[in-house]
């Protein structure tokens, strides 16, 4: 089979080639390739995200953010981007991204466990996903938009016997105490609107709570394979987020420390939720995860693109 070699260019000014091997996915942002760098010493495989360069500035936001993170085990990691030409003489940025070969957190619940989560590994999985908010929440970042389909999986152990998280697509994110207005009775908060929490009703200020309730509804995901509410439509969800005193239903057989760990993040006053620094130490996560070494690596270790600067990138 022939593949087009695409030729891009880094910040730094140094030529990069690749090979497009196959479409991972399509979204707002544009579209998601895995691609082999013809580079010898560059990883064998990366996740490249690319869209027109006009309308990149949320890939490039993302970008920014990522820059920040690096070297959380728990957050998927950023190589660099480029500028390449398409077949129609258009501008396209490229972001370079670990490429998660076990697809997402939504695939995992939905086709290797059949539907649920055993709570077992549903508690496993949120201690990482926590170790991962606790990093972007100090590094000055939320989140806003955390969901099954937002959490890659990748091999965990050496062995590949053990499924490891990372939070990824920071493409909403944005930092404490911006505002997003919008009209009254409608979920303003950007992202997914079924995991927002009661506030997102109202015209109030981004905070990491809003993460954390967030979380509690992937947890509850996970145990239940279903979505934390069920509603016809937006302003039928608004309302029972603004008029509801009671949070997601929680499954009775869940252990009491699930239970215990779900109304910390299901608090509805924002500021009465635990953080994720808080919950670290909560009891349904204190068990230590096995050995990081694999992760960490991952983490630290990746290649980055040649000649990378922190810069912004501008067309001549």
């Amino acid at each position: 089979m022939d593949y087009t070699v695409v030729k891009g260019v880094t910040r730094g000014g140094s030529t990069l080639e690749w090979i497009n091997v196959k479409t991972l996915g399509e979204g707002s942002y544009g579209v998601v390739h895995l691609v082999k760098p013809i580079k010898p010493d560059l990883d064998p495989i990366f996740a490249v995200k690319s869209c027109l360069y006009q309308d990149s500035l949320s890939l490039q936001k993302e970008q920014r953010i990522l820059r920040r993170l690096v070297g959380c085990p728990y957050i998927v990691q950023c190589f660099g981007d480029t500028l390449s030409i398409d077949e129609e003489g258009e501008v396209v940025y490229n972001l370079f991204l670990e490429y998660a070969p076990r697809g997402d957190l939504f695939d995992l619940i939905t086709k290797r466990y059949w539907g649920k989560i055993p709570e077992c590994n549903a508690r496993f999985y949120a201690r990482m996903l926590v170790l991962g908010l606790r990093n972007i929440h100090e590094r000055g970042y939320v989140h806003c938009d955390l969901k099954p389909e937002n959490i890659l999986v990748f091999p965990f152990d050496l062995n590949g016997l053990i499924n490891g998280l990372k939070i990824a697509d920071f493409g909403l994110a944005k930092q404490p105490g911006e505002r997003v207005d919008g009209p009254p009775g409608k979920v303003n908060f950007p992202g997914t609107a079924v995991n927002m929490p009661p506030e997102s009703v109202e015209n109030v200020k981004i905070s990491a709570s809003l993460d954390i309730w967030s979380l509690g509804c992937v947890v509850l995901q996970m145990i239940t394979g279903e979505p934390p509410w069920e509603y016809e439509n937006l302003t039928d969800l608004a309302i029972k987020l603004f008029h509801s005193r009671n949070p997601p239903k929680i499954p009775e057989n869940m252990s009491s420390a699930g239970k215990d760990f779900l109304m910390k993040c299901f608090a509805r006053n924002p500021s009465e939720r635990w953080t994720a620094a808080m919950l670290l130490n909560h009891p349904y996560l204190l068990p230590d995860l096995p050995s990081q070494t694999n992760f960490l690596h991952r983490a630290q270790a990746g290649s980055h693109l040649p000649s990378m600067k922190h810069q912004t990138m501008q067309l001549n």
